[in-house]
């Protein structure tokens, strides 16, 4: 599963809307999609898991978006498939190939009213958003955390503003004002519930875990997409100077290469470790191999006045990736986003 079939890579001409197009047929977004729902998924065991993330890694360092992407709708699918039957088949009975977007942050609160509740809520940066058939968005019911799965046209969209990165990612806030939700459509937090759902019925991480570990191996895989294109811009420097590159800048940019792929490599060691953890040391380790990665993308970045910030470097292109998703990635596993 590391580079599904019909894996996309990035296309820097193609607009926001053609990316995500090209997301939405591939293979890509169907992987922990259960198979009796046209997925790929045929359980949930720790060696599926594992697999998907290393797949969302591989299409990140192509494709910083489409690895952010691919991340949120998968592990969407996976929240959906272990709240249990009900919900699958309301969200794929009819189309397989609906995509589900997901916020675990409590943003909404739900009051009960004669057998329905009442939804009202705002959930920010929530990726795939703008693309989604369905959302499932926490919300608080008294002191209990519940799920709400909502059809797209149930909810309002809004384009997230200021977010510079991720831009094919869909990502948006969604807005729900006082909206009468069918009990039927209420769920415990998937995090509590058993995966009832046909072949998802092995153990595998909670909801919660592999929804940050999702998030940071495309944090990581776009860092090793920068580290690739930064190495590949000098080799081909290095092949047309004859000779005449300073021989001191050359040595600071091999040990600056070599520590940077020395810290994305332990990220990724930390990425595996998250998924057999607890929640307490899951999300230490996310921490830890999230601000590993954005490091060893920065010191890349600024190795130099070479690369532009701008769409038409690869370096800066991936860059602004990473920084968009380890801000994300922290504000959704606890810690200061504004750091480093």
């Amino acid at each position: 599963m590391a580079e599904p079939p019909g894996a996309p890579g990035a296309d820097p001409g193609a607009s926001a809307a053609e990316s995500i197009a090209v997301l939405r047929n591939s293979e890509s977004c169907r992987l922990l999609q259960p198979v009796r729902y046209g997925g790929r998924a045929a359980s949930r065991s720790a060696s599926v898991v594992s697999d998907f993330v290393a797949a969302v890694a591989d299409l990140a360092e192509r494709d910083g978006s489409g690895g952010w992407f691919a991340a949120a709708v998968n592990t969407s699918a996976y929240g959906v498939a272990c709240l249990g039957e009900a919900a699958a088949e309301r969200v794929w009975g009819a189309d397989t190939d609906a995509l589900v977007a997901a916020c675990e942050e409590p943003a909404g609160r739900l009051t009960a009213e004669a057998g329905e509740f009442r939804l009202t809520g705002r959930w920010e940066s929530v990726t795939g958003a703008l693309s989604a058939d369905w959302l499932l968005l926490s919300a608080l019911d008294g002191d209990s955390v519940r799920c709400v799965l909502l059809p797209r046209d149930a909810v309002r969209l809004d384009h997230q503003a200021g977010l510079r990165g991720l831009d094919a990612a869909g990502i948006g806030d969604v807005a729900v004002s006082d909206a009468i939700v069918d009990a039927q459509t209420v769920f415990a937090n998937p995090d509590d519930s058993p995966c009832a759902t046909g072949e998802l019925d092995d153990v595998g991480p909670s909801y919660g875990i592999l929804a940050g570990a999702a998030r940071a191996a495309a944090v990581i895989g776009a860092a090793s997409g920068v580290w690739q294109a930064h190495v590949g811009q000098v080799r081909r420097r290095l092949a047309t100077s004859y000779g005449s590159e300073d021989t001191t800048e050359l040595t600071a940019s091999a040990v600056l290469v070599a520590k940077a792929e020395s810290d994305i490599d332990a990220a990724r060691l930390q990425l595996v470790t998250a998924l057999s953890a607890d929640a307490a040391g899951a999300a230490t380790a996310l921490r830890q191999a999230v601000t590993r990665a954005r490091n060893a993308a920065d010191q890349l970045l600024s190795s130099g006045s070479r690369h532009a910030l701008d769409a038409t470097d690869p370096v800066a292109r991936l860059w602004l990736d990473v920084l968009a998703g380890y801000r994300l990635t922290i504000r959704r596993i606890g810690g200061d986003p504004s750091a480093g």
